[in-house]
């Protein structure tokens, strides 16, 4: 019984101590550290140290795939574009992307912040005509995607016709970046 009253004892000073820690405006340390939390114990007993996981891209808000912060930065720009192509780099936080605007393609270098840097633009006839056919958006093929598989990332997304049909090529990717799934959305 003594033992239990003094457990009991020290988890409620723990409590109070952590409550107390979380109200305390003058005290900047999470901030330092937010993926760490140290909680007090009582005497003789050692810390106990929790880290919690945080997204592997600082830009990324939980549960969103930053794709579409890149896309809506296109469509601010290229309000009647439409997107043929998407993908993400390798080895950065940014996406190669395509918008027919016109009868040209331009060619987009899309930073994960939405920056945006036009690379060219080029006359691919393939890719002016199956976005003008083109019923879907890249945004619906993504989301559509992402329903079968709400923990994968956008890899990569091309419009394509294959043997008349007009397809998007859907590859996502889980968070460490490994191939996750590869999927055919109906574009029309």
């Amino acid at each position: 019984m003594t033992n239990r009253l003094i457990k009991t004892i020290a988890v409620a000073a723990t409590a109070g101590l952590l409550v107390t820690a979380c109200t305390d405006t003058g005290d900047d340390t999470a901030a330092e550290d937010p993926g760490t939390v140290t909680t007090t114990t009582p005497a003789g007993e050692d810390p106990t140290e929790t880290t919690v996981t945080t997204a592997d891209t600082a830009d990324q808000v939980e549960g969103e795939d930053p794709v579409f912060r890149a896309i809506d930065a296109v469509m601010a720009e290229y309000p009647d574009g439409v997107i043929v192509s998407i993908d993400r780099e390798d080895d950065a936080d940014s996406y190669e992307m395509d918008v027919v605007q016109g009868e040209e393609v331009v060619n987009l270098q899309v930073d994960f912040d939405g920056t945006l840097r036009e690379d060219d633009r080029e006359g691919d006839d393939d890719d002016v005509a199956n976005a003008q056919a083109s019923t879907v958006s890249a945004t619906d093929a993504i989301n559509e995607a992402l329903e079968l598989h709400p923990e994968g990332l956008l890899d990569e997304l091309d419009l394509e016709d294959e043997d008349g049909a007009l397809l998007w090529k859907v590859s996502l990717d889980d968070a460490d970046r490994n191939d996750l799934a590869e999927l055919d959305v109906a574009a029309n």
